[in-house]
């Protein structure tokens, strides 16, 4: 997977901006709030279909505009196809196309761009809510996994419903027992698979960057670990019902699993320092990529922001080496000299395209 050339029409601080990208390696450099991650940003968005900063667009036009537009050509890594992706927002409406075809619900663009994105808030994934968690590996097994996707979907439009019902006191909340049942063991099944995955991916990467072993490890703690099939998850909805009222939820489901990361042997979120969960966060990331170039057979673009400030130099630069191997780049950087070994690819200075563009306005 291959970004050729982004093209970007009242897009944050960007008026009027069209790129053209190596292969390899893409630095983007520049002072802190000068528009470097911004660039990201759309990428990411071509991907997604959303903002990783907001969900809100009026946040992302340009100044006085009312509207914005994005367009990534992308190619297979042979480069036997080529491929278009525009996001258009006007008159407060945002329009996805996929090869000039409207996407009509956001979930057929998830997996199209593949992509792992990394930022430096990125040690929130240990150190937050078990939902941060749970919204990143959500994520990362529907890019990999459009039945997952789809069942996710499902699973969260019933239980919607169902709580709705559960807040009224109506024992019609239990008219969607069974199909809950059946896709949240679906669900949670898929979690623990691909925890364990991940946390093999996290060894082997590990090792490959630094020649030791891995002092990670990931498990999924399942909300409903008790339960082995869909009969007694029904059992368990129906008899613990009164108490799903005056809770006014229903409180257990892979929506209330969550992930426990480990450092050696030690819960990451309570015993790790920053440093240590900045690592952590980084070779998941990686461990993510190797699971995505496997299963797809294709390697994820790698988007990342100044995710390594906190590192030593020695762990970073072990870190840029093994990033150099994967696919396509980008990177952002307030120095291009901090990354004199990647010298193998494209370098572009923000203030300088800023400054081309108002000339040309």
């Amino acid at each position: 997977m291959l970004l050729k050339t982004l093209s970007l029409h009242s897009f944050r601080n960007y008026n009027d901006l069209s790129l053209n990208f190596s292969d390899r390696i893409n630095i983007l450099y520049g002072e802190n709030g000068i528009g470097k991650t911004n660039i990201l940003e759309a990428i990411f968005m071509l991907g997604n279909g959303v903002s990783f900063k907001t969900r809100r667009d009026k946040e992302i036009l340009n100044y006085e505009s009312s509207s914005y537009s994005l367009r990534g050509v992308f190619s297979s890594e042979n480069k036997a196809y080529n491929s278009t992706v525009d996001i258009i927002y006007q008159n407060n409406t945002k329009h996805i196309l996929i090869d000039k075809k409207h996407v009509k619900y956001r979930k057929e663009i998830i997996g199209k761009v593949l992509y792992i994105l990394f930022l430096p808030s990125d040690t929130n994934i240990v150190l937050g809510e078990p939902k941060v968690r749970r919204d990143y590996f959500n994520m990362l097994i529907s890019t990999l996994s459009e039945n997952y996707l789809t069942t996710l979907i499902k699973y969260t439009k019933l239980l919607k419903m169902r709580n709705i019902l559960i807040v009224k006191n109506s024992y019609d909340a239990n008219i969607y027992n069974e199909d809950i049942a059946k896709y949240g063991i679906i669900l949670s099944n898929e979690c623990e698979k691909y925890a364990n995955l991940v946390k093999d991916k996290m060894n082997s990467v590990f090792d490959e960057i630094f020649g030791t072993t891995c002092p990670y490890d990931i498990k999924y703690v399942s909300s409903i670990s008790d339960i082995k099939d869909e009969e007694s998850y029904v059992k368990k909805l129906e008899s613990t019902f009164q108490t799903q009222i005056k809770m006014k939820t229903t409180f257990f489901g892979p929506h209330r699993s969550d992930y426990v990361f480990s450092y050696k042997q030690n819960n990451s979120k309570k015993f790790s320092s920053q440093g240590e969960n900045r690592m952590f966060t980084l070779i998941l990331k990686l461990a993510s990529e190797y699971v995505i170039s496997e299963i797809k057979k294709t390697s994820p673009i790698l988007l990342i922001d100044d995710a390594m400030l906190e590192l030593d130099n020695l762990k970073r630069e072990k870190i840029l080496d093994y990033i150099k191997t994967k696919g396509q780049v980008f990177i952002t950087v307030t120095e291009k000299e901090k990354l004199r070994n990647f010298d193998d690819g494209l370098s572009f200075d923000i203030f300088s395209m800023l400054k081309k563009e108002e000339t040309h306005n």
